[in-house]
């Protein structure tokens, strides 16, 4: 049987992964987002702005955020069929957060923990983990001591919560060794605030604030350009890179996301008044 596995997603998908991997066990034949006639078409979407083909199965947040294509999760992912030089996966699905911006909230994810070797394959020296939120996770500590036993380097995509952090926490991170030195956290809301600054400054005692060391930054949700600018202006002068993640695509969020993201602010005093020249 030949089967085509159709997705929006550019790096990997793990969904269509696990898909592949039983497909191909059972001898038959798999491609990714072929084109011409096929006896099985799978869809898996992330955005719900993608033109969608029909598709004999289909899933993903694109489509519906409570939708998943059931039934391969204990399938190991096929690696092949990215050409992926890392592994993939979830030691912890579930987030405690209910941030209305956000399409977790609305999945189905389990408070189960699982160990990193249900999905990493020793041939690869790098790992992704595709956790929504590791320090909620109550095993959290397992999942690194098994990273730091197989000697592996993360690949970090969606970050830690930097309101959870700790001096356990942040030792950890410290220890860790991370693709590129990157580390993101982010900070969403003002009512946040003492949390935030909390965890800048164990960020700054355990030398993890550097500029390689991402606070995404949400704009165009429910602050102000003020509270946008002293958010961006706190997390500089901490140490880490503030990075807008515009919630909307407006003029201000283009022009914002922009300015802080060309480092512009760095000849001023103040990112404030480095935005009024941009402005202008």
């Amino acid at each position: 049987m030949n089967v085509n596995l159709r997705t929006d997603a550019k790096r990997h998908n793990l969904a269509l992964m696990k898909i592949s991997t039983y497909h191909k066990a059972q001898g038959d034949n798999v491609y990714l987002n072929g084109v011409g006639s096929f006896d099985l078409t799978y869809g898996s979407w992330l955005f719900d702005f993608t033109p969608k083909e029909i598709c004999d199965i289909e899933g993903g947040p694109g489509i519906d955020p409570t939708i998943s294509l059931n039934g391969f999760d204990d399938c190991r992912p096929d690696y092949n069929l990215y050409g992926c030089d890392f592994s993939l996966g979830y030691t912890w699905r579930y987030c405690p957060r209910k941030c209305e911006f956000c399409i977790v909230p609305k999945q189905h994810n389990p408070k189960e923990h699982n160990s990193i070797w249900t999905f990493h394959n020793s041939r690869f020296k790098k790992i992704c983990l595709l956790n929504n939120n590791t320090f909620s996770d109550p095993k959290w500590r397992e999942t690194f001591e098994e990273i730091w036993d197989a000697d592996l380097t993360v690949i970090d995509e969606n970050g830690y919560d930097l309101r959870l952090l700790d001096d356990e926490k942040a030792e950890t991170l410290k220890r860790t060794r991370f693709y590129k030195n990157a580390v993101y956290f982010s900070w969403d809301f003002m009512e946040d605030e003492k949390q935030i600054l909390k965890g800048l400054e164990l960020l700054k005692r355990w030398k993890l604030n550097g500029h390689n060391t991402r606070i995404h930054v949400l704009i165009g949700f429910n602050t102000t350009e003020e509270e946008d600018l002293y958010r961006c202006q706190k997390i500089v002068d901490a140490g880490p890179a503030p990075y807008p993640m515009p919630y909307e695509k407006t003029p201000y969020t283009r022009a914002f996301k922009r300015f802080i993201n060309l480092h512009y602010y760095r000849r001023y005093k103040t990112i404030k008044d480095a935005w009024k020249d941009y402005e202008n």
